[in-house]
């Protein structure tokens, strides 16, 4: 008797196998879904890392953006709280030239030859002699993140809850051999060879320096700040105070200032005098005053950098000269507000 196949039971298979083939599609369709979105997320990821690593080589080792964080360069480069309106002003963004003076080999680490040497009057970034990393870790997380974000990401601002500066832009005003001294906010020059001291508006003349650099402070304040000074000490230290010096340091001297700004340097330099006058057998008392009065000098192949805003600025009369080869590039030009686009003088 021959076997008969039940219509049935074809049916049933035809359906089990189109199921079956429907579901291997399904699945299949699926598959190539998701390898075509991982494919196009891991191209986005690939994009990115390959335009991160583009921007860090471009500001390692040619350009880097840099933003103005406080006003000791102001009016060349602006940043910081407007001392006139104390409102916090719109930071300067600019490029730096890093390939000119020769870029670090690493963040951090070496140094590459450049094409030549940094010259007076130049705008310069270099690294806070005071600035201390917390490790190196730090330091080059801080370095890579400052970079690829154009200088928008601070790390030690965040960690820190305010802005450790670590990197400063100055003005390259003294170098190889000068002696300068700075009275009342004035800067006075003494080149290598020359006897006799220069007002910075003549030295200017005799280097051929252009450059702009103002006081925020006037004739009233350092008199008030000097009687004020003497007074304060004098009483310290049980003397009497003469009427004239006494209605000197009253003197209401008003300020159209809406920052508070104080010649930190100024008022060092007095206190280290009378200090001296007081205790004139006392030799710490004896070398801080020397130091002031001898000002500063800048050795062979060092610099010392200076803010145009010289009553706001932490700069050289603080920390001292700095090696030249610790430059890390040149002030070129801004590039945002659109309203100050332009070069840097």
């Amino acid at each position: 008797m021959k076997a008969e196949i039940h219509p049935d039971f074809l049916d049933r298979l035809q359906i089990w196998t189109e199921t079956l083939l429907t579901r291997r599609a399904r699945k299949l369709e699926k598959k190539k879904r998701r390898q075509k979105r991982r494919g196009t997320v891991m191209e986005w990821v690939d994009a990115f890392l390959w335009a991160v690593m583009v921007v860090l080589l471009l500001n390692q080792y040619l350009l880097q953006a840099y933003q103005i964080p406080s006003g000791s360069m102001r009016h060349t480069l602006i940043g910081g709280i407007d001392p006139y309106s104390g409102r916090m002003s719109t930071s300067d963004r600019i490029f730096v030239d890093k390939i000119t003076f020769g870029p670090e080999l690493l963040p951090g680490v070496g140094k590459l030859p450049g094409f030549r040497d940094s010259r007076r009057g130049e705008v310069i970034i270099f690294e806070n002699p005071e600035y201390e990393s917390p490790s190196l870790v730090h330091e080059i997380a801080q370095r890579v993140l400052y970079m690829v974000t154009l200088s928008l990401v601070d790390l030690n601002r965040i960690i820190g809850g305010e802005t450790a500066h670590q990197f400063l832009i100055k003005r390259q005003v003294a170098e190889d051999g000068d002696r300068i001294l700075f009275r009342r906010g004035e800067l006075y020059f003494q080149p290598r060879g020359e006897s006799a001291l220069i007002h910075e508006d003549g030295f200017k003349v005799f280097t051929a320096q252009e450059y702009g650099n103002h006081l925020l402070l006037d004739s009233g304040y350092y008199d008030k700040l000097a009687a004020t000074v003497k007074a304060i000490h004098l009483e310290r230290a049980g003397l009497a105070v003469d009427r004239e010096l006494a209605d000197q340091a009253a003197v209401n001297w008003v300020s159209s200032l809406k920052k508070t700004v104080v010649d930190q340097y100024e008022m060092e330099r007095l206190e280290a005098g009378i200090y001296r006058t007081l205790y004139p057998h006392n030799e710490i008392a004896a070398f801080a005053d020397a130091v002031y009065e001898m000002g500063i000098y800048v050795p062979e192949d060092w610099l010392l950098p200076l803010g145009d805003n010289r009553s706001d600025s932490l700069d050289g009369r603080y920390f001292g000269p700095i090696p030249s080869d610790k430059i890390l590039g040149r002030a070129l030009f801004k590039y945002w507000p659109m309203g100050r686009i332009g070069g840097i003088r």
